[in-house]
């Protein structure tokens, strides 16, 4: 039995309930999707547009949403040409302001509210528990959703990403009406995450990343600061995190640090394999053992150990905790094992940042030393890969081989001089080559046969799409 918590106020009817049509722009991103599924499931007719058909795209058609991709006003719904006034427009940054979807909503006078703003106004309704950090924040409120999914807490939860046995990103143990917690990851991008004013909150990280965001590290420090001082009553924070941000007695919230050996929640007594780790979590007045984690890397212990951190303070109790990451079903698109033979490993991973890149190639460097690793990369974002294109060439170059796609734009226009090659150039492995998805079987094809290859898909752009058809080529190269 989980020991008692504090009941909260049940969710009252949706603050967006006067609007029964709602339009996504921009509906393939994860947070998108989720605000949508949630919105459909209320009753509201749900429709909205993406650029691409991709798999989340046709999910989402498959669940009873209506979507198209071409980006003119003709192709608008009707529903939504027809009642300006009662359609709810939701937007994401990644759209960008010159589009003739959202020209054509503006000049029609209907309601338009971005992503970060819709879900601070639902948030603003209930308790909310936010996941924040530069990475592990999927994993971790993925972690934390799956943990009270398995409790007697009535909880609806926001997740970056999608979980497997879940097969969904909007995470609910109860019906819609009774919810009496949210859980919600904290995007820094654009500063989104200020809508939130959570009453828990998590920090995993804190690196530079977002230079269209954030003028400097100073500038980024002090939004995760305001972020945290608009929590109210608890806040777990990596120790590196704390220390970077002084956060010290004064701070309006309660305080927990975690990490694998310091802070007020640690782990010891760590065994890891490749499909996981097992290990004892130790507070400042109990110690929890025996925990498996059905994830591997050291990174993901981490991970465990801010969700269980938050969990404990929420009431859960330890066996209750041990249970349910034990039965932790994973996140598509995070270390997720694709393929696996005797001649190869095939991993897809989100990845998209150079010290993500690190943490991944250093786990599976831990887990297959004498394999000969294969890493393709899809950079994310002109911006990104020329601010950090030396870094994510210094982490890539651990593989024994680096493949580069072209750069996945996402919301950005072109930059001129910015393509693949610079990481390509600054790259010190021997083996490299800039690819396209078309030709890339001449680069997948075997050593010899005593040796082990691992490959690594890596990327945040459409290169998920393409992992399916990856797996079945290697499959074929390799028989």
């Amino acid at each position: 039995m989980d020991q008692p918590f504090s009941r909260y106020t049940p969710i009252p009817k949706c603050p967006m309930k006067q609007y029964p049509f709602a339009y996504f722009i921009g509906i393939g991103g994860i947070g998108m999707s989720a605000l949508a599924r949630l919105l459909a499931a209320k009753g509201c007719r749900v429709f909205g547009y993406d650029r691409t058909d991709a798999d989340l795209v046709k999910t989402l058609r498959a669940e009873g949403i209506t979507i198209h991709c071409e980006e003119t006003i003709e192709a608008i719904p009707e529903a939504i040409r027809t009642h300006p006034t009662q359609t709810l427009v939701v937007y994401t940054p990644a759209i960008p302001d010159n589009s003739p979807l959202l020209v054509y909503c503006r000049k029609q006078g209907y309601a338009l509210q971005t992503r970060a703003a819709l879900l601070g106004a639902i948030s603003n309704t209930l308790p909310t528990v936010a996941v924040a950090g530069t990475h592990g924040k999927t994993t971790t409120s993925a972690l934390v959703a799956h943990l009270l999914h398995h409790s007697t807490l009535p909880m609806i939860a926001f997740v970056g990403g999608v979980v497997q046995g879940y097969e969904t990103n909007l995470l609910h143990n109860c019906a819609l009406d009774a919810v009496e917690l949210m859980i919600a990851e904290a995007d820094e991008f654009n500063r989104s995450f200020l809508h939130l004013h959570p009453t828990h909150s998590i920090v995993t990280s804190m690196d530079a990343d977002h230079p269209e965001t954030y003028v400097s590290l100073a500038d980024m420090e002090a939004s995760y600061l305001e972020f945290l001082r608009q929590t109210t009553q608890t806040i777990v924070v990596h120790h590196k995190v704390a220390e970077r941000l002084q956060i010290d007695s004064d701070h309006p919230a309660a305080c927990l640090t975690y990490g694998l050996h310091q802070g007020a929640v640690q782990a010891t007594n760590i065994v890891a394999d490749p499909r996981g780790s097992r290990f004892d979590c130790v507070t400042t007045d109990s110690c929890i053992t025996h925990v498996q984690l059905p994830l591997p890397g050291l990174h993901n212990i981490e991970n465990a150990l801010a969700a269980i951190a938050l969990c404990l303070t929420l009431g859960l109790s330890q066996t209750a905790i041990r249970s349910a990451l034990a039965a932790f079903p994973g996140i598509k698109r995070r270390f997720s094992f694709v393929l696996e033979t005797e001649r190869l490993v095939c991993i897809d991973d989100y990845a998209h940042h150079p010290m993500e890149i690190r943490a991944l190639v250093a786990s599976v460097r831990t887990l297959y030393p004498h394999s000969h690793l294969t890493v393709l990369f899809q950079p994310h974002l002109f911006s990104r890969t020329y601010a950090y294109y030396q870094a994510f060439a210094e982490q890539l170059s651990l593989a024994d081989r680096v493949l580069l796609l072209p750069i996945y734009p996402a919301r950005e226009a072109p930059t001129p001089g910015v393509t693949a090659e610079l990481i390509l150039h600054a790259l010190t492995c021997k083996q490299k080559a800039l690819v396209t998805m078309a030709a890339l079987e001449a680069q997948l094809t075997p050593l010899p046969e005593a040796t082990h290859q691992v490959f690594l898909l890596v990327g945040a752009g459409d290169i998920g799409d393409a992992v399916g058809g990856i797996a079945d080529l290697l499959r074929t190269l390799f028989r």
